[in-house]
């Protein structure tokens, strides 16, 4: 297989994925948040959620920065364009 052949096949990929992500977001806008309205009761166990949701992001921003890194080191489609 080319290697620009993969890189077609990658963005459709990406295509289908940010189809189907506005797909969800407009229909569980109407849905609420259940989990988030009972969280509310429990100011505890909200900080120890939030925690992880910022070590969570934290650890996905360094992540991007990475492969970004690998990617301009490496330039794997470079024979693309």
């Amino acid at each position: 297989m080319n290697i620009c052949e993969i890189h077609s096949l990658l963005a459709y990929l990406a295509s289908i994925y940010i189809i189907s992500s506005i797909y969800y977001l407009l229909v569980t806008r109407q849905l609420g948040t259940p989990f988030a309205d009972a969280l509310e009761k429990y100011p505890e166990l909200k900080k120890i959620k939030d925690q992880s949701a910022d070590d969570r992001a934290n650890a996905f921003y360094k992540g991007l920065v990475l492969a970004c890194g690998v990617m301009c080191i490496f330039k794997p489609f470079g024979n693309c364009y």
